[in-house]
């Protein structure tokens, strides 16, 4: 994991070091230390955009490409009646990051429209991205999210 922090793309390491500490295989302290020098300041950012209550690997690509774009991200929104939101951007608009294999069954189909209508009727509008948008088109998914905000922002 430390050599995908020096060897990998931004993004990429900080995918595989943030699953790697939510699924527990180390710690984010101990990761913090392994990194003290000067000269792997570059890797420290990384380091210190980990956030393991992230819900996804999904969930932390978008909210890297909108921080990168300067937007402020939010995690695990508690919206009432709903559950938690996947990422909240600047306090304004909900993202829910789909991956297929939480999504195959009728129930989970079902749960997931009901989850996207309590976000309209609470006032969240909500996109829902795809991992294929998300590593195919991301300059794409990020407009779409400037466009929507736009758009929402001038409707208050």
């Amino acid at each position: 994991m430390c050599q995908a922090l020096r060897c990998l793309p931004p993004l990429d390491g900080l995918v595989v070091a943030e699953s790697a500490v939510k699924k527990g295989l180390i710690q984010l302290p101990v990761l913090r230390e392994r990194f003290p020098a000067l000269r792997e300041k570059s890797i420290l950012c990384p380091v210190a955009r980990i956030r393991p209550q992230s819900g996804s690997i999904i969930e932390t690509m978008a909210r890297y490409l909108l921080e990168e774009a300067g937007l402020t991200v939010e995690i695990q929104v508690k919206i009432p009646g709903m559950g938690h939101l996947d990422l909240l951007v600047d306090g304004l608009l909900g993202i829910e990051a789909d991956g297929f294999d939480h999504h195959s069954s009728r129930s989970a189909y079902r749960e997931d429209r009901r989850r996207w209508n309590v976000t309209v009727v609470r006032g969240v509008p909500t996109l829902r991205v795809t991992f294929e948008m998300l590593a195919g088109k991301p300059q794409e998914f990020v407009l779409m999210v400037q466009r929507a905000l736009a758009t929402y922002r001038s409707a208050q």
